[in-house]
């Protein structure tokens, strides 16, 4: 089982918030920004838990694979809403399971009593759990969209805090990791290893109740 960001996470700081004479939308604080919160949320993140909204999917090769009693546990929480469940079939041909087959709490997605996993076909992507989950707020949630609230202001301190650092670090903060030209153009930083054990340091103590261990 592994799980994939389908939509990235909306931001939960600004360059604004951070202290400094740079602009509004500095694009080297906004990389500071993404590439901290890349260090905590969401699965690629220590955190175990999505902050900003984002949509995520779970993909197997069967749903033994991420079953249990009938039961699919949604990793990275607060869950806001299932979007689909999606498997090939034995020959090959995507399905989408009906959600009368199952029903979904705070976390996790289970099947009704007297319904059924349907077989899905040999492939290593076989099965495809997708989901929003992260902090949206207290208002305006969309169709069929749990409200779960605004995101954990030590969460945005902790970040906050952690840029700030890493402003003082300078350029080895990080190193680009993707940069993607064709289309609308990407660019993806990751943390070096220094700037990583700072921003754990200064994360820790602040994200400790709301950090999700798993065995």
């Amino acid at each position: 089982m592994r799980v994939r960001v389908i939509t990235p996470p909306t931001p939960i700081v600004t360059p604004a918030d951070i202290a400094g004479d740079h602009g509004p939308t500095d694009s080297a604080v906004a990389a500071l920004i993404a590439a901290v919160t890349e260090d905590i949320d969401g699965p690629g993140g220590w955190l175990g838990r999505a902050l900003g909204p984002q949509v995520l999917e779970i993909v197997a090769g069967c749903f033994s694979e991420i079953a249990c009693r009938g039961v699919i546990r949604l990793p990275y929480p607060p869950l806001i809403k299932v979007e689909s469940v999606k498997y090939l079939d034995v020959a090959g041909v995507e399905q989408t399971l009906d959600a009368g087959v199952y029903r979904v709490n705070e976390t996790s997605l289970m099947l009704k009593p007297g319904e059924s996993w349907p077989s899905a076909g040999a492939f290593p992507d076989a099965v495809r759990v997708r989901f929003k989950a992260g902090y949206n707020g207290t208002a305006g949630a969309g169709a069929g969209e749990a409200q779960t609230g605004i995101v954990p202001e030590r969460a945005r301190q902790a970040i906050i805090l952690s840029v700030q650092h890493l402003k003082s670090l300078g350029a080895e903060s990080l190193y680009l990791r993707a940069d993607e030209v064709e289309g609308i153009g990407r660019q993806e930083f990751t943390l070096s290893e220094t700037a990583n054990k700072v921003v754990t340091a200064s994360c820790e103590r602040l994200l400790s109740t709301l950090r999700i261990y798993t065995l």
